[in-house]
């Protein structure tokens, strides 16, 4: 009863967290409350078993099962079970849920759709400040219907939970980078840290703002010293970058190795392995699996063959391809390209806006970084669409930069 009692409550908290945004943002009516139904026609599927979400009968199940178990243990061996480096972590935070209310189906699903709907949210709201309305609207379109992004929602993985968290980190980055107040800085480095902690693949995020934040310190310091005019404003932001610098590069090279992605370590024990090593062990066995990548993508040498990083990058970002499709289900991941290739596209028209905002630049870093890391580490389509569904909010709020003539030549025809 209690379990049941819970779930419902948490859908109730769902819809009428769509109807508060919806009241103060009318424009965000439609996507946020079709991106409801939709996650809710999708749960309805997989819980009578017509259609399983990738990743729906495998570890959504190991997670679910490992949280119960977890659950029947006392509070003291429970609490034991917490490591933030491994990825059974949210099995921990699933079995506090559990010993609270009981075991249910459908409690970790009903809080991934939860964070699926802030999600939705936050980058609608992100999207209306950077572009305005109407490329916010398209963006919140974008995040409640791409499936990929909506499967997160509705079964128990941790990648919705660090998703929203780490949104959360961008939008208060993107305040400080906009000048609003040094308190956002360190605000958006605490999501940053929890999103870590749920899940470590995020730390490639953390190198592109490392590297973010030495720039802006950089370009600070050379204008200063050429004599541009310093406000406070300015100073309070070049020694906040400064202090948030140091911490993002002890995050990143920090005792006992931070794992970037798949088999890439920066940090720990085995300190003789160079970045070059890492990289090139990448390249070194062929992809696995059913959706694996081509033989002469995924192996080779990556210094003698220098074209094959580029490729991994393309693969990472846009596959499957159409010589890469081996059975009907794989057509799902058609949508996926699709999507990955609309976006590009958009940049690509909108870049003149871009280049131009200071926030779009700190957002570039970010997602230059992580695809880079991600695509380095992964050689299998199936994964690849799972990782590049985290950053799909950072993707698109670059894109909507173009979303406002896209708009305008639909109406004309």
């Amino acid at each position: 009863m209690i379990p049941a009692l819970f779930v419902t409550l948490v859908f109730l908290l769902s819809f009428v967290f769509c109807l508060i945004v919806s009241m103060k943002h009318r424009w965000l009516l439609w996507p946020i409350m079709i991106g409801f139904a939709f996650r809710c026609f999708l749960m309805l599927l997989d819980y009578y078993g017509l259609f399983s979400p990738p990743g729906a009968d495998g570890d959504a199940v190991v997670f679910t099962r490992t949280a119960y178990q977890w659950s029947l243990l006392d509070w003291e061996r429970l609490f034991d079970t917490f490591n933030y480096s491994a990825s059974y972590v949210y099995s921990t935070i699933g079995a506090v849920f559990f010993k609270l209310f009981g075991y249910n189906y459908f409690v970790l699903p009903v809080l991934n759709f939860f964070a699926g709907l802030l999600g939705i949210f936050l980058t609608g709201i992100m999207a209306y400040r950077l572009w305005g309305r109407k490329p916010a609207i398209i963006s919140a379109y974008i995040m409640a219907l791409f499936p990929f992004a909506a499967f997160n929602s509705v079964i128990a993985l941790r990648e919705e939970f660090s998703i929203v968290v780490f949104l959360l980190g961008v939008y208060f980055f993107l305040n400080w980078v906009s000048g609003k107040g040094t308190i956002w800085i360190f605000a958006a480095f605490s999501m940053f840290a929890v999103a870590l902690m749920i899940h470590p693949g995020w730390i490639g995020a953390m190198v592109g703002i490392a590297l973010y934040l030495g720039y802006f310190s950089f370009r600070t310091l050379v204008s200063s010293i050429k004599g541009g005019a310093t406000t406070r404003q300015v100073a309070s932001k070049f020694f906040s970058a400064v202090a948030l610098f140091a911490v993002a590069m002890l995050i990143v090279v920090g005792s006992g190795g931070i794992s970037l992605a798949k088999g890439i370590t920066i940090g720990g024990e085995n300190e003789e392995e160079g970045v070059e090593d890492l990289i090139e062990s990448r390249f070194q066995s062929e992809g696995r699996g059913g959706s694996a990548y081509p033989s002469f993508v995924a192996r080779g040498n990556p210094y003698t063959q220098p074209w094959l990083i580029p490729m991994r990058i393309v693969y990472f970002t846009f596959s499957p391809f159409p010589w890469d499709l081996r059975s009907p289900r794989q057509l799902m991941g058609v949508i996926a390209s699709g999507m990955y290739m609309f976006l590009a596209w958009r940049l690509y028209k909108g870049w003149h806006r871009v280049r131009r905002k200071e926030e779009c630049l700190a957002l570039m870093f970010m997602a230059g970084a992580l695809i880079f890391v991600f695509a380095i580490g992964v050689t299998n389509i199936g994964t690849a669409i799972r990782h590049r569904t985290k950053f799909l909010a950072i993707c698109t709020l670059l894109a909507a930069s173009s979303f406002d003539r896209l708009t305008i030549r639909l109406r004309r025809h």
